[in-house]
């Protein structure tokens, strides 16, 4: 979630829901504006028990998965 679709999404979506209930992940934290703005976690996506914990944890009812789309393909076909 730290690059430009997961970014813009995640930050869409702090604003609409509020900040504290949008959950970002990705691989690797950095100094984002996603990791300063609302909770973050370091989650590689193929790790279904962190996956599952990460959701347990926080009570998620939906997830946004988007590590498979590539950036260029998903822009052409949102």
């Amino acid at each position: 979630s730290l690059w430009q679709i997961g970014f813009e999404l995640v930050m869409k979506l702090r604003d609409v829901y509020g900040a504290s209930n949008v959950i970002a992940t990705d691989i690797r934290e950095t100094d984002s504006e996603v990791v300063k703005s609302g909770p973050f976690e370091t989650l590689d996506v193929t790790d279904g028990q962190k996956l599952h914990d990460i959701s347990k944890r926080n009570e998620v009812d939906t997830i946004i998965h988007l590590a498979a789309l590539l950036s260029a393909t998903a822009e052409k076909n949102p």
